[in-house]
């Protein structure tokens, strides 16, 4: 029960993080001019407006966008309350992604885009490639997805990850 109310708390948490950050940063960005460099040639704030996934994919389809959302945070959930408590790495990585996504899906239904504003200039300036402007939604998924992958190359064990369902049913059985 407390690493449900520790799950519940840090959804809560990053979801809160995202949301104030893209309302802090982007009344400031308005106020000077759109950009604003924090370290030259690294990293920089800039208003930018995303009616696409990643790079713009799908750009200009927030209905397709917000059903994939909704769609990948049902899936997420559910497979969090079928799974046993154990591998906290795991849950902690998937609850990670869903305050990402969930972060992103609350600005496509408020705005019908989604509010990006870290600019990672370095990208550019040293390996003579543009990137996107993300925000801090995107930095959770992609930091919820390394999480689940670290678990997967060192921590998982067979018979790690039991399915409640499953135990549900033999205990029906009995």
């Amino acid at each position: 029960m407390i690493a449900i109310l520790l799950e519940v708390g840090l959804f809560a948490l990053l979801l809160f993080i995202d949301l104030f950050s893209k309302g802090m940063i982007m009344p400031f960005l308005d106020t000077v001019g759109g950009h604003y460099t924090l370290i030259d040639g690294v990293l920089g704030l800039e208003w930018a407006i995303n009616d696409g996934a990643s790079f713009n994919f799908l750009s200009g389809h927030q209905g397709l966008l917000m059903a994939i959302s909704i769609i990948v945070i049902i899936v997420l959930f559910v497979g969090l309350v079928l799974t046993d408590e154990k591998p906290r790495l795991l849950r902690y990585g998937v609850v990670t992604i869903i305050a990402g996504a969930m972060g992103n899906l609350i600005d496509r239904i408020a705005f019908d885009y989604v509010r990006d504003f870290i600019d990672y200039t370095f990208f550019q300036t040293w390996f003579n490639v543009p990137f996107a402007v993300g925000n801090i939604a995107d930095i959770f998924c992609l930091v919820g997805v390394l999480m689940i992958l670290i678990y997967l190359l060192f921590e998982y064990r067979e018979g790690d990850i039991s399915w409640r369902h499953k135990r549900l049913l033999l205990w029906r059985k009995k």
